[in-house]
């Protein structure tokens, strides 16, 4: 799969592709069924490419506590797009300056140079500077180059509520894996580079739950985490690489 880091305008290509826009972060059951529905588009060697933001823009415009960690930090987000069949992702650096671009400019301007066969994005997707910039007027720039726009709807959970990283971000802070992995639709993973004696660094990006112990694999291995009040996580053995995957219940049995 590859990467482009973007700051405003894409990289010209002169590959077709099918294109989904959003967030992207924890690529959880939502993100899947709309990677599926623009896998479904892709003929004739079309390849499947995705722009996404980072950091949240909720956290890059508002400075939102909720949402300066990921449930999926860059890394950890490119692996899982990856393993659902990206084969492009455009990852924009979200900022205050970014914020200004119009819908007008970034389909004009940004979008130029890519050669679009398709656009997929989910219900209600906004973008671009001011209110109206919806899908309708998604439609409408792409209609000047006669390129189709798939709105997909949103994947619910079990009591009809959209799945959303607002709700995983939660259940993964209470610890509460079960619900956090039935949205998500793959395991919670915490990875660290760095390790000093037993406690890990480098996890500034992720969420991290609340004080507590967690059984979980640590790299491929059971064990026992400790979380402090203040976020450090704490692991049996001192190594030089850390892979944590929170386990459920079921998983612990």
């Amino acid at each position: 799969m590859e990467v482009f880091q973007v700051k405003d305008k894409l990289p010209d290509s002169a590959e077709p592709i099918v294109l989904v826009i959003g967030k992207f972060d924890g690529v959880h059951k939502g993100h899947q069924y709309l990677l599926e529905k623009a896998k479904s588009f892709c003929e004739n060697g079309e390849k499947l490419a995705i722009v996404c933001f980072t950091p949240h823009p909720l956290w890059a415009l508002k400075k939102d506590p909720a949402y300066k960690r990921a449930i999926t930090p860059d890394a950890e987000k490119f692996l899982w797009l990856a393993h659902f069949g990206v084969d492009k992702v455009y990852n924009i650096e979200f900022d205050v300056k970014y914020a200004e671009n119009s819908a007008e400019v970034f389909v004009r301007e940004h979008l130029r140079g890519l050669n679009l066969r398709h656009i997929v994005v989910g219900e209600s997707f906004n973008f671009g500077k001011g209110r109206d910039s919806d899908v309708d007027l998604l439609i409408n720039l792409c209609g000047e180059r006669a390129v189709p726009v798939t709105e997909v709807p949103f994947i619910r959970d079990g009591t009809q509520h959209k799945i959303s990283s607002t709700d995983i971000r939660a259940a993964l802070y209470e610890g509460d894996f079960e619900k956090a992995e039935q949205l998500l639709g793959h395991p919670y993973f915490m990875e660290a580079q760095t390790v000093l004696g037993n406690q890990l660094l480098g996890i500034d990006e992720f969420v991290v739950p609340k004080q507590g112990e967690y059984d979980v694999l640590l790299n491929g291995e059971r064990a026992v985490i400790q979380i402090s009040s203040e976020g450090n996580v704490f692991i049996p053995d001192e190594v030089d690489y850390a892979r944590i995957q929170f386990l459920t219940r079921d998983t612990t049995k």
